[in-house]
């Protein structure tokens, strides 16, 4: 595992990643917004939070998305005709938070690749409501963000160790 006290600059890695996604994928806006800023964002319960994990040979960590559905609704409309089908929305909606998740992810593996660690991603899990604290353990470097994106609030938490 990663010695302590060393590793990757994650709040740099996990800020170009999400701006690069947002900016270039979608032609969205982003700012960083502060803690005091978005207060309700970290306990939203009607929010959906894409996981992906992060596995290498000397790191292991996560990459956690946490999106209000309001916005992932607002996105989907944007990107395309969606279902008049409300299961079926509420599947595009998962399956979109799981994309987010997984190029929000993409980046942080890559950017963590040019830092000189290579790991591989798992599958997004998706899952609904509010999420647990991120328990990374002692040694852990923890990167945890809030970000402004079309009205909405985005929480970015990136551990490794």
């Amino acid at each position: 595992m990663m010695p302590m006290g060393q590793g990757p600059d994650l709040d740099r890695i996990s800020t170009e990643a999400i701006r690069e996604v947002l900016t270039t994928q979608f032609r969205l806006s982003v700012f960083a917004a502060s803690s005091d800023e978005v207060g309700w964002a970290s306990v939203n319960p009607h929010g959906l939070t894409g996981s992906v994990s992060l596995e290498g040979p000397e790191i292991r960590g996560e990459v956690r998305l946490q999106i209000p559905e309001s916005w992932l609704s607002t996105l989907n409309a944007s990107l395309g005709p969606v279902s008049p089908d409300p299961a079926d929305r509420a599947s595009e909606m998962w399956d979109l938070a799981s994309e987010l998740c997984n190029m929000v992810a993409g980046r942080i593996g890559a950017g963590l690749a040019a830092a000189g660690h290579i790991c591989t991603l798992s599958t997004p899990d998706v899952t609904s409501g509010p999420q647990n604290p991120v328990e990374a353990g002692p040694g852990a470097k923890r990167s945890h963000t809030h970000w402004t994106c079309a009205g909405a609030t985005l929480t970015l938490t990136v551990w490794i160790k």
